[in-house]
């Protein structure tokens, strides 16, 4: 499974974050820095509409979504290459992931103090990444900044860092946005089997992958005895709301092994046991 590293520097909330992924609290929270010295790691669902619609459809016994691993990284400090703040280490974990988000601070509290002591995300920003360049990091980054409530963090930090996903990890705002966008990042799409009518599954996939690929995400079986695959779109199955009368209809086409699958459809295979 394909891995996304949450990066920043201490304090700036990436354990917050991480809980608010998880909907749940796994990662310590403290007011200092460097509570996370392990990374914490969680499998996150994707929120997808319509695989909630093709659920409504089919009424299965079991429902899977397609999901990411989140990676709660340890806070980088300037000269986190030299090794400060154990950035040798938390950089090391770094490489190994697929994507990075990188979370900056655009957030006022008495209660969490600022690692540089007052709230810069421009500043922040360019910390992190020089760390991650000179450290010879170059991964697909995806920056998030974490407001508050507050008329600050929603105009002027907006204003200093346009290109940032804002949310707010404390309140879980804009979390969903940011699971699609990572999952985007990594280049994911998303197609669907449904299970003898009785299970329906969301399948995280490469971009560009074939129907042979596809088949070998569900099961090695299918792969080896791949025949072919039949496919429809997931708006047009449930725009007719049944598969046998979108067969009928020839609205389901008949594909081989090298077929390029595409994004949010719905796939059939049929394999020799």
């Amino acid at each position: 499974m394909l891995e996304v590293g949450i990066v920043g520097l201490p304090n700036s909330g990436k354990s917050t974050l991480f809980n608010a992924l998880l909907k749940k609290q796994q990662a310590l929270v403290a007011n200092y820095p460097f509570t996370t010295i392990e990374p914490n790691v969680g499998i996150v669902e994707v929120p997808d509409d319509d695989l909630i619609a093709l659920v409504d459809l089919v009424n299965p016994q079991k429902v899977v979504p397609a999901t990411v691993k989140f990676i709660d990284i340890a806070g980088l400090v300037k000269d986190a290459h030299k090794g400060e703040g154990l950035g040798n280490k938390f950089l090391a974990k770094i490489r190994e992931v697929d994507a990075i988000v990188h979370i900056i601070r655009g957030f006022e509290a008495d209660d969490v103090p600022h690692f540089y002591g007052n709230i810069d995300p421009k500043r922040d920003k360019e910390i992190v990444d020089l760390e991650l360049e000179l450290g010879g990091i170059k991964k697909p980054t995806l920056y998030v900044l974490n407001v508050s409530s507050d008329s600050y963090s929603r105009s002027a930090n907006i204003k200093t860092l346009q290109e940032c996903l804002v949310i707010n990890a404390k309140t879980g705002e804009g979390i969903n946005k940011l699971i699609k966008a990572a999952y985007d990042l990594l280049g994911l799409i998303t197609f669907y089997t449904i299970k003898g009518g009785k299970e329906v599954t969301a399948w995280a996939l490469k971009a560009g992958s074939t129907a042979l690929m596809a088949a070998a995400k569900v099961h090695t079986d299918m792969a080896k005895g791949f025949i072919k695959a039949e496919v429809i779109s997931v708006g047009e199955l449930l725009k007719i709301g049944d598969w046998t009368k979108a067969k009928a209809l020839g609205k389901i086409a008949l594909v081989g092994k090298d077929y390029i699958i595409k994004d949010k459809e719905v796939v059939e295979f049929k394999f020799n046991k």
